[in-house]
């Protein structure tokens, strides 16, 4: 290597049993240098030709390998990590076929259905020392990196109360009607797919935290009786305030299919509230577009002066790219999890999650719950499952979604 060049970055190879345009775009565009990606393989779990058409449709190198199932893809000796994007209930079967084929794994939110799956995965990538991370690329954004810096600083005081909204406005009986989020069958509904969100806010807020656990949880759910899942859920969640601070801190978590978080475009979607003022959050909880930091005396009546960022995703992407930087130079330093979305976190959401769940009798099938692997066919289970309902007729192929 000469004295002027460049040393070259980490390349992780990856396969992906999903959509990732986000891989594709040159991390240079963002202003990273270390590390890089190649999309070596994409998988259908149904036919070859289905994954072929997918990496067509998204212009992926001439190198990319096309596979008729998902066992053919964890058995490439070229793939170092499997990113599993697929339907909330292939999460666990899917994530557990990659680390018991030996590749590491980014999983998408909910990291999975159930507390007790996530328990098995963590345990699994422990033993066979695999790298292993829940896909809450929010966390990555560079605002949101910047808020939680901002928080840290003591910017707006210590933390006291913090509220989160994701609800999309959506007609869950006529838009939403195809859609996976109003399906039982594959783990539907607000709280696992929207109110994920507002719970990892609440989470970045307060993090890190000796002990993620929230003291008391609280819930109510509006079901959405026809499908099985819930269309609005919202949670209240107490945690053992940051000493020396004499207060608990109280938090509010919402999810809705039906109701919406910002409707005029200039209300915050997420506040979080100290002693000395708040943090305003704008946009989509998953990818907001600002933040206001407004600073006041702890008096009454006393109105704070606020202080406005703005920030734009690069490159043209939708910010994935961020999350895939990190598993990256997570695989290449050796290390298991990210200190910024670790396991303790991502098993504590699980446990708010499932009590939630429980209380409101949110339940689905078993093989969706269920904890066993592997399973016989799990594709075409879900899809018999699916076409059991009057006038259903599912034959898309799900793992491209």
């Amino acid at each position: 290597m000469s004295a002027h060049s460049a040393p070259v970055p980490f390349c992780l190879r990856c396969g992906i049993l999903a959509f990732a345009k986000d891989l594709l775009i040159d991390p240079a565009s963002r202003g990273v240098t270390d590390v890089s990606h190649l999309l070596v393989a994409v998988a259908s779990s149904r036919s070859t030709e289905i994954a072929s058409r997918f990496i067509n449709k998204i212009g992926t190198p001439s190198s990319c390998i096309a596979y008729g199932s998902y066992d053919a893809l964890v058995a490439d000796p070229r793939v170092d990590v499997i990113y599993v994007a697929s339907p909330h209930s292939h999460h666990y079967q899917n994530a557990m076929l990659g680390l018991q084929a030996g590749k590491h794994v980014l999983c998408e939110k909910p990291f999975t259905v159930t507390a007790r799956q996530a328990h098995r995965l963590v345990e699994t990538a422990r033993e066979r020392e695999r790298f292993l991370m829940e896909g809450m690329w929010t966390r990555f954004l560079p605002i949101s990196v910047q808020i939680r810096q901002e928080i840290r600083k003591r910017a707006i005081g210590p933390v006291i109360r913090i509220f989160a909204d994701n609800s999309i406005g959506k007609d869950a009986l006529e838009e939403l009607k195809d859609s996976y989020l109003t399906k039982k069958e594959l783990a539907g509904g607000a709280l696992l797919d929207l109110g994920v969100y507002p719970i990892h806010w609440i989470f970045q807020a307060l993090s890190p935290m000796p002990d993620p656990k929230p003291s008391t949880v609280f819930s109510t759910t509006t079901p959405l009786a026809s499908a099985g899942v819930d269309e609005s859920t919202t949670v209240l969640l107490t945690f053992s305030a940051e000493s020396p601070s004499p207060v608990s801190v109280q938090a509010i978590a919402s999810a809705s299919l039906r109701a919406t978080a910002d409707p005029d475009g200039h209300t915050p979607v997420v506040r979080i509230q100290g002693d000395r003022g708040e943090i305003q959050i704008y946009g989509s909880p998953w990818c907001p577009s600002k933040y206001r930091v407004v600073k006041r005396e702890q008096r009454f009546g006393v109105v704070g002066e606020a202080e406005e960022f703005e920030y734009r995703i690069p490159g043209g992407g939708h910010g994935l790219c961020f999350e895939a930087d990190e598993v990256a130079r997570c695989v290449r330093d050796g290390r298991q999890e990210s200190a910024s979305m670790p396991w303790v976190e991502s098993l504590a959401v699980l446990d708010i999650l499932d009590a939630v769940r429980k209380a409101h009798g949110l339940h689905f099938s078993d093989i969706v719950e269920v904890d066993e692997y592997p399973l016989c066919n799990l594709h075409d289970c879900i899809i018999a499952l699916l076409n059991q309902a009057p006038g259903s007729r599912v034959t898309r192929d799900l793992s491209a979604e």
